[in-house]
């Protein structure tokens, strides 16, 4: 392995590689998400990278999906922010897909110093949580390898660089970056004995990017933490699981997306309104948004208690193919706001 690769990734050859995302959503709260890099061929479905990012452990459907497809250890685990609806369940999936070279993401904070009352309000699980997580990180001889706390400044500057390369000897550039939590936000509030007004302060974003192709992984980055993310990162981003649930606080990634961008997807945190129709038409005008579960209405009924959204990226050496799927009460978001002609069509 080359020194400046933090791993690498085998695939028989890039005609066999799908990128699989799973956006799980349940009825009211919760999200988890799980990425696969699969090497599919001669009827072998072999998955060669696992990343699971925040659990709600609501009728094991992240374990479900990795039973089926065969993962037994996680490459990576990214925790990005101590509410509930982001955190249930996460110290029991990290203990049983554990193992030496297990990559763990958490914000750069020990949610134990959070003050009492954001931790009763929003988080009280917390403490409990990361001290089942700590037990097995601490003592593990690879912990410096293991443990990674983020703190970030909404540019390129915090990567985790992988390669991902063929038995034909063709390779491809893989990497995260991590673009929030602002450390100048979060030192500030360290300061000030860990004054935190909301754990979405906290909260871990960042970029997968793939031989060029970025998906963003946005956990409920809001406010401050969102608009200090650099507008060029923003516009290149072509994948979005757009933060916070559709909320106004992160209007700014949806004002800044580019001309490349392709889709997004959102879970709903009905508890505080979300989603907002607002951004929901902004993602859907400027490319294909879909979501674990639309707001119940006369012709359509929430049947199930989740939704989930899987995306198959198809890469080879020279396209780029999605197929998209929609289980239980997820579906594509279908503007409900008239359509502004063009110029051109006055």
């Amino acid at each position: 392995m080359k020194e400046d690769f933090k791993k690498t990734f085998k695939v028989s050859s890039f005609e066999n590689l799908i990128v699989s995302i799973f956006v799980i959503g349940y009825k009211n709260i919760g999200e988890s998400i799980v990425v696969l890099f699969r090497d599919v061929h001669d009827n072998v479905d072999e998955t060669i990278m696992s990343m699971v990012i925040d659990s709600y452990e609501n009728g094991n459907l992240t374990r479900k999906i990795l039973k089926k497809y065969n993962v037994n250890k996680l490459d990576f685990v990214c925790w990005t922010h101590p509410h509930v609806d982001h955190s249930q369940g996460i110290d029991a999936l990290i203990k049983n897909y554990f193992h030496d070279d297990i990559v763990i993401f958490v914000p750069k904070f020990y949610f134990g110093n959070l003050t009492e009352d954001v931790l009763a309000s929003e988080s009280a699980q917390t403490p409990q949580i990361f001290g089942e997580i700590w037990n097995l990180v601490e003592k593990n001889k690879n912990i410096k390898e293991i443990w990674r706390s983020i703190s970030a400044f909404g540019d390129a500057t915090n990567i985790y660089p992988m390669q991902l390369y063929s038995d034909d000897l063709y390779s491809k550039d893989v990497c995260f970056y991590f673009l929030t939590p602002l450390g100048s936000r979060t030192d500030k509030h360290a300061n000030k004995g860990n004054q935190l007004s909301k754990p979405n302060e906290l909260s871990i974003s960042f970029v997968m990017s793939i031989d060029g192709y970025d998906f963003y992984f946005g956990g409920d980055t809001e406010n401050e933490h969102a608009k200090g993310i650099k507008k060029d990162i923003v516009k290149s981003m072509r994948w979005i699981k757009v933060p916070h649930h559709c909320s106004l606080g992160a209007k700014y990634i949806a004002d800044n997306i580019g001309p490349q961008f392709d889709f997004a997807a959102s879970t709903v945190y009905k508890k505080s309104g979300l989603p907002k129709t607002e951004i929901q038409e902004i993602y859907a005008k400027n490319g294909t948004l879909h979501m674990t579960q639309l707001n119940e209405t006369k012709t359509y009924r929430l049947k199930y208690d989740y939704g989930i959204i899987q995306y198959d990226y198809h890469f080879s050496d020279f396209k780029i193919n999605v197929d998209i799927t929609t289980y239980a009460n997820a579906q594509e978001y279908t503007s409900t706001i008239s359509r502004m002609p063009a110029d051109d069509e006055n």
